[in-house]
């Protein structure tokens, strides 16, 4: 099966079903719109520098009562369906300027797949 790696806590955020766009600067290809790819959680997380939340994300995150502690890393912790690839989708979780891919059943797995290596890009697993 298909696997894309994330950083945490992006990763994590998209498994719990809370995060429903992954920004890419490249256009998702067709053939993965409408397919279930597995979420890797990559060893590394991204700094306050490289992407806090704003605002409306934090909010969506304490209205889950999504917790940043103890995220896993190196891991496969779930799977979710590419239902789309556009630009500038109304998601709060959307940037402006590349590709907002449209996520959707997104599944948590109760025991994350541990010591994994991720990879660029799309990979098998």
């Amino acid at each position: 099966m298909k696997a894309i790696s994330i950083k945490q806590p992006w990763a994590s955020l998209i498994a719990h079903g809370i995060k429903d766009i992954e920004n890419r600067t490249w256009k998702c290809p067709q053939k993965y719109i409408g397919q279930r790819v597995l979420i890797h959680a990559s060893k590394a997380a991204v700094g306050w520098r490289d992407g806090p939340l704003n605002f409306r994300q934090r909010d969506v995150t304490r209205e889950h009562g999504f917790s940043f502690e103890n995220l896993p890393k190196g891991a496969i912790i779930g799977s979710v369906v590419i239902a789309d690839c556009i630009q500038n989708h109304p998601s709060v979780w959307a940037e402006k300027g590349c590709w907002n891919w449209v996520l959707k059943d997104a599944v948590l797995f109760d025991k994350p797949i541990m010591n994994v290596k991720g990879k660029l890009s799309f990979w098998e697993y």
